[in-house]
């Protein structure tokens, strides 16, 4: 198995408690200059997100919009995902199919309603976000939406309306 080693400034920033805006422009100005060009540079992303507990406000719109342009407008097929992307993307974001951080959740709905076309399995593994977080009390959605015992939430049916939107979209879109 590989080691993902991270260069003068990324690991020094990964080796942070906190992430602060002086991180982020280090990060524009020095790492991803021209921004997240290849798969290696979203680990680099992925990796400095999980390691660092405590994030400034502004973390979490540079994540997104990273990785998102990356994901969505730099890999092929281009303003679409298709399944490859969509399964490198499971995997990056979720362990044993579960989606864990609320930033990672946030950035598979993103990528979700600004595609032109999503396979089947993203919508499915979206939509099992929702199915697990209510039966299991598991995952990111489970812990934002709190107490279960009242059944599917005016909260779950909204995001549930936006996949159903983006299979749509894709639909039309073929």
């Amino acid at each position: 198995m590989g080691e993902l080693r991270l260069s003068y400034p990324a690991c020094v920033i990964a080796g942070k408690m906190r992430l602060t805006a002086d991180d982020i422009a280090i990060l524009r100005e020095h790492v991803f200059v021209p921004g997240i060009t290849a798969s290696q540079d979203a680990v680099i992303l992925l990796a400095i997100n999980s390691s660092c507990s405590e994030k400034c406000a502004e973390w979490h719109h540079y994540f997104i919009d990273t990785l998102t342009d990356f994901i969505v407008h730099t890999c092929y097929p281009q303003g679409a995902m298709d399944e490859l992307n969509a399964d490198w993307l499971i995997a990056m974001i979720s362990t044993r199919g579960v989606v864990n951080s609320r930033i990672e959740l946030d950035l598979l709905f993103h990528i979700i309603d600004i595609s032109k076309r999503i396979p089947d399995s993203l919508s499915i593994f979206a939509l099992e976000q929702i199915r697990m977080a209510m039966t299991e009390d598991v995952g990111a959605w489970a812990g934002l939406q709190g107490n279960r015992q009242n059944g599917l939430q005016k909260a779950d049916i909204l995001l549930i309306a936006r996949v159903m939107s983006a299979i749509a979209r894709s639909r039309a879109a073929s």
